[in-house]
């Protein structure tokens, strides 16, 4: 189930988390109450095959993915799998028009998730009506917990990260 978790306190975005025990459990429609939204997977896709990768891709780009951060083990062959989705659904992107995607395989779990809320953001096509943020975590309680928990002091996250106030 996805459960409202707050506000970003610098783009003001609603957050929402899930945890869900595999990619397919992700249920086929999201109710972010936002035509566009950022999403951040957190997950070790070592084992996770392709397909089941591209399906998540379509569906989230379907629904209104704007920019996308992920991290974990093979985080990176998720990252361009997600690419080649997003090609196929414009393969013509402007600046105006691309969506964003980054892997963060070389940081914690707190720095990847700063990344997410301080550094990530939509394409200008997107922005207006980019009301939320969507953090999928894959078949880890303890890492949701630390997310929710991260995501109560948004400005403790950023003090321990970059060592700073984000206020």
């Amino acid at each position: 189930m996805i459960v409202p978790v707050g506000k970003n306190r610098i783009s003001e975005r609603d957050l929402f988390l899930i945890g869900i025990p595999g990619l397919k459990d992700l249920p086929h429609y999201l109710d972010l109450r936002s035509q566009y939204f950022g999403a951040f997977l957190v997950c070790d896709a070592d084992r996770i095959p392709d397909a089941e990768i591209v399906e998540l891709a379509h569906s989230l780009i379907r629904q209104g993915m704007a920019y996308l951060c992920v991290w974990g083990k093979d985080c990176e062959r998720v990252h361009d799998l997600f690419d080649e989705v997003i090609v196929g659904f414009d393969p013509h992107p402007t600046d105006e028009s691309v969506r964003m995607t980054f892997w963060l395989d070389r940081v914690s779990l707190d720095e990847a998730l700063w990344h997410f809320l301080y550094v990530a953001f939509p394409a200008d096509l997107y922005w207006e009506n980019c009301s939320a943020e969507l953090i999928v975590v894959v078949d880890c309680d303890q890492r949701a917990q630390q997310i929710r928990t991260r995501l109560a002091d948004q400005t403790a996250l950023s003090r321990d990260v970059a060592g700073e106030d984000d206020e």
